[in-house]
């Protein structure tokens, strides 16, 4: 697990702004703070995710690439099998 710390973000928005967050927050029972400190936590998971999606299909891409026209379930065999002969080599 990645090492963090919990620090403080002062930002300045709109009065109304402010006063849906606390709306929303008041729904689930937290401190607006909290639920902002939530939403922005999601929002950048989403964004790590998609970064680890677009990595993936890029590597894909590249597998595909070098290996020619073949299926998921030929690819899967094929790396197997390279598993295999690296334990064998040990």
């Amino acid at each position: 697990m990645k090492e963090y710390k919990i620090v403080r973000m002062n930002i300045r928005v709109p009065d109304f702004i402010r006063d849906w967050y606390k709306e929303q927050a008041d729904k689930y029972s937290v401190p607006y703070t909290n639920y902002i400190s939530m939403l922005l936590t999601q929002n950048y998971e989403k964004e790590e995710d998609k970064k680890l999606a677009r990595e993936f299909s890029n590597i894909v891409k590249q597998i595909k690439e070098m290996s020619g026209d073949v299926t998921a379930e030929e690819m899967m065999f094929q790396i197997q099998e390279l598993m295999h002969e690296a334990e064998m080599k040990k």
